[in-house]
């Protein structure tokens, strides 16, 4: 009797144990489902963003600017000069002043000028425009239309595109300068006239030319050189 009671017991339990033992694996298998889900849906890294040009790198004009471009933007019969001010500008990558060409009037030439015109205007050996280049910092278009409207500055199409336009005062002339975010290089580039250049149209097709001819390989860093191509073999006549 005491034996059937027994195996009665065990009967009677056998299923209490199966029951746990699946509920165990159940949540076992639940938690494996949320831990594999929380993996699969954890948010990736930021990529890390570069700037166009690292650091404080500085470009040359010579290779920034097309001035055979620039000539034909602004109409000039004679080759433009260009001048390199970067360094009067701590933040730009590169600064570039495109100077008139051609042979400078004469102190009495002038004088003719001032009694024929009332004014000099720009002669040869004057800056026409200056381009500006700020290739180390990242900048979005969003960020760069917010900051054009802090600065309570104008936006502007007139060039086909957008820039942010700042009015100064040259005289009696309100003269445009250009701010516009690059497509191409996603560097900031800032146009101005020359102290005697108060022609919008001509800072305009300025600032035209520089969007145009400015690209990936004008700001493009080369490597140092290295080894033999660094120069001279060693015991070279020099």
């Amino acid at each position: 009797m005491r034996a059937a009671i027994a195996v009665f017991a065990l009967w009677l339990g056998l299923p209490a144990c199966s029951n746990a033992e699946q509920a165990g694996a159940e949540a076992a298998r639940r938690q494996a489902e949320a831990e594999q889900n929380a993996k699969d849906t954890k948010a990736a890294p930021a990529k890390r963003m570069a700037t166009p040009v690292a650091g404080e790198t500085k470009l040359p004009c010579s290779q920034l600017i097309d001035a055979a471009a620039f000539q034909t933007a602004l109409g000039e019969k004679e080759p433009l000069v260009v001048k390199d001010v970067t360094r009067t500008d701590a933040e730009a990558t590169s600064s570039c002043s495109l100077i008139r060409g051609g042979k400078r009037p004469n102190e009495a030439a002038q004088q003719a000028l001032i009694k024929k015109d009332g004014k000099l205007g720009v002669l040869p050996g004057d800056e026409l425009c200056n381009v500006t280049a700020i290739c180390s910092k990242l900048e979005t278009p969003e960020h760069f239309k917010a900051g054009c409207k802090t600065r309570k500055e104008l936006d502007d199409d007139s060039l086909g595109s957008y820039a942010c336009v700042r009015m100064v005062f040259v005289g009696s002339a309100d003269v445009k300068v250009f701010q516009l975010l690059d497509d191409d290089t996603r560097c900031v580039l800032k146009i101005r006239g020359g102290a005697s250049y108060v022609d919008n149209d001509g800072i305009g097709s300025c600032a035209k030319a520089a969007r145009d001819s400015i690209g990936p390989a004008q700001i493009r860093v080369e490597p140092p050189a290295t080894g033999s191509a660094a120069g001279p073999a060693a015991g070279s006549a020099g």
